[in-house]
């Protein structure tokens, strides 16, 4: 799909759909005041950080990317706070996908909110 390059790091973005007691929530009732990402590309540079970690990092750090329906944001080594080892929270992570029926989607910059356009 892509590739990262140098000391950057491709992550596909990650959203919270369980609030820490296991009830499903709609994406704007969880607020986190972090992003979170799957790694899916390192570049040759970056080091201690392996495809299939889940990254922690500022919501407005690095570029999103739409890549088939997928959010990716490409963060520099630099912009990664941490990796993720709570199993209890990964598993309350979620890939965002874009779906449009008329094709159109904006992204605001608050780390990849969705709105769709019509």
């Amino acid at each position: 799909m892509v590739e990262a390059v140098k000391d950057k790091i491709i992550v596909e973005v990650l959203r919270r759909s369980m609030t820490g007691g296991g009830i499903i929530a709609p994406t704007s009732a969880v607020i986190d005041p972090q992003g979170y990402g799957k790694v899916i590309s390192i570049g040759e540079d970056v080091i201690k950080i392996k495809v299939d970690d889940i990254l922690f990092f500022h919501l407005n750090g690095g570029m999103d990317v739409v890549i088939n329906n997928k959010i990716l944001k490409v963060l520099k080594y630099d912009e990664v706070y941490g990796k993720v080892t709570d199993k209890n929270l990964i598993s309350q992570l979620d890939s965002m996908e874009l779906i449009s029926k008329e094709g159109t989607v904006q992204l605001t910059s608050q780390g990849g909110i969705i709105q769709g356009a019509q």
